[in-house]
């Protein structure tokens, strides 16, 4: 059994390789599985290809070099570059992020287990100051293992290569700046009728990263949540995506003014983020494009 998983390599990212590619050398690998990792490195890190060679010692890897720095483009290679290959399993990592040791494992146990086309999981976080793990608890998704479920992210998915052999779905690489270029491409796979579900046994944890431990940087992602959402429903709903829009404005606004009815720190946080969010909505609402991914 082949399996490529990929991870996008990028020079904001470089400051967390080593614990990365420490953590996928210790992956557990069935006995009857060929594993390869796929990095994809953009144009502006050629110099990762002698730290790959360092600390990579115990797993089978290749470079493909993107000519664009432009993350759902850089995706889109992994993508054609299955096409042509001998493989039975894909998938996508971040290069921020720690891989459990089981997720392989389970991964692969989850498939046989279930009847799925691709698989997600959780996404935990490295957090030094405590305040904000609520923060973070709100903002990442909550499924129960096995749930089938419309999306996942491409920090931790797992698919068969018959989603993309069958699909000729890619990522938008327009989406580069404002985010959600996997939210658009899994939602379009669910219409197809491809099954999505949830495993939340393999998991990856993000590393400390002192930038996101702001409330700024959860007020902006909220936001852009909010007007990416836009985009992806305008893509997905066609002529009536104008309809969904102002229907999930609505729903954000009521569901925020609720939890505010019930005091708790939690449903702050999380009734502040529905604001956030159905602002972002708004603003998206009059075309607004951000200078640079948040």
């Amino acid at each position: 059994m082949n399996i490529y998983i990929c991870s996008l390599l990028s020079k904001k990212n470089l400051k967390f390789l080593n614990s990365h590619l420490n953590s996928l050398n210790k992956l557990k690998i069935p006995g009857n599985c060929k594993l390869k990792i796929i990095f994809v490195l953009s144009p502006k890190i050629n110099v990762t290809k002698n730290l790959l060679k360092r600390f990579l010692n115990k797993i089978d890897y290749s470079i493909i070099e993107s000519i664009k720095d432009n993350i759902p483009y850089s995706r889109n290679v992994f993508l054609k570059f299955l096409k042509n290959k001998n493989v039975q399993y894909a998938g996508f990592v971040d290069d921020d992020c720690v891989i459990d040791e089981n997720w392989l494992l389970n991964m692969i146990k989850f498939f046989d287990q279930n009847n799925c086309d691709i698989v997600g999981g959780p996404q935990y976080h490295d957090v030094k100051n405590k305040v904000f793990k609520n923060y973070y608890n709100v903002l990442e998704p909550t499924h129960y293992h096995g749930q089938l479920v419309n999306w996942v992210a491409t920090n931790n998915c797992f698919f068969s290569k018959k989603v993309f052999s069958i699909s000729k779905v890619f990522f938008d690489i327009k989406f580069a700046s404002v985010g959600g270029s996997d939210q658009l491409l899994f939602s379009k796979l669910n219409k197809k009728r491809f099954i999505i579900r949830w495993n939340e046994k393999s998991f990856i944890t993000e590393n400390f990263n002192a930038e996101r431990e702001k409330r700024a940087w959860f007020f902006k992602r909220n936001l852009r949540y909010g007007y990416s959402g836009n985009l992806i429903d305008k893509k997905i709903y066609g002529k009536i995506g104008l309809i969904i829009i102002f229907i999930k404005l609505i729903y954000l606004i009521s569901i925020a003014l609720f939890l505010l009815l019930i005091p708790s720190r939690r449903n702050y946080i999380k009734s502040s983020f529905l604001f956030l969010r159905a602002t972002g909505r708004f603003i998206g609402l009059f075309n607004y494009k951000p200078k640079k991914y948040i």
